[in-house]
């Protein structure tokens, strides 16, 4: 066979290959019969061809998560003051959630996750009624090996979570329907998120009234709910040196004007995070300015502040000092709503495990919040660790009451108590024991309770997360 056959031979077969490894192998057969090429030739082809897919690198995966986390509690006074007549409440959640995720180097990622969340007992069990919800499903494509466009249903996690976070304490979690278009190379990340809500497709206008129930596992009664209408983020961080760190958050999101359905309030929110660090030392400094127009149409003018200092001794203890300050108001918006809303952001790690402040602001009764807190952490080996979370609460501004009495700020006293063990990759086990010592004015602010009670709580929460699958292939 002469050297220009051979060529075009070879030539062809790799050409085809492109389709499938069977076809190839079909089409050398063919050509055998035909006696274009011998067998030995093939054989040689073959070999070359599977010596060649062997030295590719292999530029696809394939992974499947699962999660399976169960929490049980025993609440006397988490999220609200207990009185004289209340009962602790017992139960167990639970999480279960697969997630699959497909990445082509320098093409595309793909995400789908599924859950199902619940707390045992809440459905019947003889029921059709489903419960399983998509967390997260989007893809995103790579336009360079720096720049990619995530669009689809995706959890956005901003900073430290203050303004946006996953919520990863709650059982059902939090995600956005939204598009992102993300930046990053060595010392910058940029992120652009927009979203726009609406509850189902529509002829005309853009009404966003929604009107299918909200069932969760806090609250097991239909009821109804609100999001925001439109969402713009964009999120900066650069490394300054290699000790400090700047971040820049700029957010507007849009609640829909009840009366006239086309018109949208508009708040924006303002401001970043310095961080330094150095050796066994990180300190850090957060403030937000928030403006435009609350829900209801009134003017904003509120602020945030968050310093902190962390020193912490690998594989020994940590130790953190900072405080939240949220303005406020003395009780009433007037004009001017000068609350401070953290947006999107998760309360939990920062204002206390039992969360008596996660409503903003009405948890606070419009009178704003100033939290010092110290956090001390201790590992006792390397998979059991102690953490002793302390808080402290005063309201920003001081109340006054519908008597015009005005009240202390002192709110009161939180600690928690955290034992965590981590046998190995996949397993969590947590456990917490947490107590509240409120005042009057935390009673008369959170509208529940007696300031006599000491509201306390317990859980015991394991975590499952094994990777089921993961492939690697061309």
């Amino acid at each position: 066979m002469n050297s220009k056959k051979i060529l075009f031979i070879i030539t062809s077969f790799f050409a085809f290959s492109l389709a499938s490894a069977q076809s190839s192998d079909d089409i050398l057969n063919l050509l055998i019969q035909k006696g274009v090429v011998k067998q030995a030739d093939a054989d040689s082809i073959r070999a070359d061809y599977a010596i060649k897919q062997q030295e590719k690198p292999k530029d696809k995966s394939l992974t499947i998560d699962l999660m399976l986390k169960n929490r049980f509690e025993v609440r006397n006074g988490y999220a609200s003051i207990p009185s004289e007549n209340s009962a602790a409440a017992l139960f167990v959640n639970q999480r279960t959630r697969l997630s699959l995720n497909y990445q082509h180097n320098n093409l595309f990622n793909s995400v789908v996750s599924f859950q199902d969340v619940r707390v045992w007992g809440m459905h019947d069990p003889r029921g059709l009624n489903g419960t399983v919800q998509l967390f997260e499903g989007y893809v995103e494509p790579f336009l360079s090996s720096s720049f990619s466009i995530r669009i689809g249903r995706q959890r956005i996690i901003y900073d430290n979570q203050r303004l946006f976070a996953e919520n990863e304490w709650q059982v059902n979690a939090r995600a956005h329907d939204a598009i992102t278009f993300k930046y990053h190379n060595n010392k910058l990340s940029v992120e652009l998120a927009s979203a726009f809500n609406q509850a189902n497709e529509r002829v005309f206008g853009t009404d966003f009234t929604p009107s299918e129930p909200s069932i969760t596992p806090a609250n097991a009664s239909p009821s109804s709910w609100t999001n925001y209408k439109a969402l713009g983020v964009n999120y900066i961080k650069y490394d300054l040196t290699p000790t400090i760190t700047a971040t820049s958050i700029v957010v507007s999101d849009g609640y829909q004007d009840t009366a006239n359905t086309e018109k949208i309030f508009w708040r924006f929110t303002y401001g970043g995070r310095l961080e330094y660090t150095k050796k066994n030392w990180y300190v850090t400094a957060s403030g937000y300015i928030q403006s435009g127009r609350n829900a209801t149409g009134k003017t904003i003018e509120a602020w945030y502040l968050q310093p902190e200092v962390k020193y912490s001794q690998p594989d020994n203890f940590m130790f953190r000092l900072g405080a939240e300050i949220f303005s406020g108001d003395k009780g009433t918006i007037g004009e001017k709503d000068h609350n401070f809303v953290p947006l999107y952001g998760v309360a939990h790690r920062f204002n206390g495990f039992m969360d008596l402040f996660t409503k903003f602001p009405g948890d606070l009764n419009n009178a704003g919040l100033v939290n010092p807190y110290l956090f001390i952490i201790k590992n006792i080996t390397s998979k059991l660790e102690i953490g002793s979370y302390n808080h402290l609460f005063f309201t920003q501004r001081n109340f006054v009451d519908t008597n015009e009495n005005q009240l202390t700020k002192y709110m009161g006293y939180e600690h928690d108590l955290l034992l965590t063990y981590k046998p190995n990759s996949y397993f969590n086990l947590e456990g917490g024991f947490c107590f509240a010592l409120p005042t009057e004015t935390m009673t008369t602010i959170k509208k529940s309770g007696e300031a006599a009670r000491v509201p306390t709580w317990f859980y015991l929460q394991c975590k499952f997360t094994p990777r089921l699958l993961k492939n690697v292939f061309n």
